[in-house]
């Protein structure tokens, strides 16, 4: 049995909040209090919105930095060892190592793998 996760606090799932500009000002006319709450969640939620865009960003730009950072110490090791007359053991160092790092943290496989397809949960 598949259910869609429980959004977290402060958020509504996206569809919910959706109305026309008449349902809106005729909802301000007959409730004013319950208008007054859906704006205020309204603006909660888009504030959620942004700081998770925002928390993305940044998660994936420490990636990135971490992957370049990574990448010139084993570019630092290879060339010590190439200056130490190990060719063999310098290229293999690089190669290894820069593959896994492009692979991981400089494509952002790392932080955008089941958010960005919206998984759901399976209940048994």
């Amino acid at each position: 049995m598949n259910i869609p996760s429980e959004p977290a606090k402060g958020r509504t799932p996206r569809g919910e909040l959706e109305f026309t500009t008449q349902e809106l000002l005729l909802l301000a006319e007959k409730a004013p209090d319950v208008y007054r709450e859906l704006m205020d969640q309204k603006k909660l939620d888009q504030r959620y919105r942004r700081r998770m865009a925002w928390a993305t960003l940044l998660a994936q730009e420490v990636g990135h930095v971490c992957g370049l950072i990574a990448l010139l110490i084993l570019a630092a090791v290879a060339w010590h060892a190439l200056d130490l007359g190990d060719a063999a053991q310098g290229a293999a160092i690089i190669c290894t190592g820069a593959v896994s790092i492009v692979a991981v943290f400089v494509t952002g496989r790392l932080t955008g793998g089941a958010a960005k397809q919206g998984r759901k949960r399976t209940v048994r």
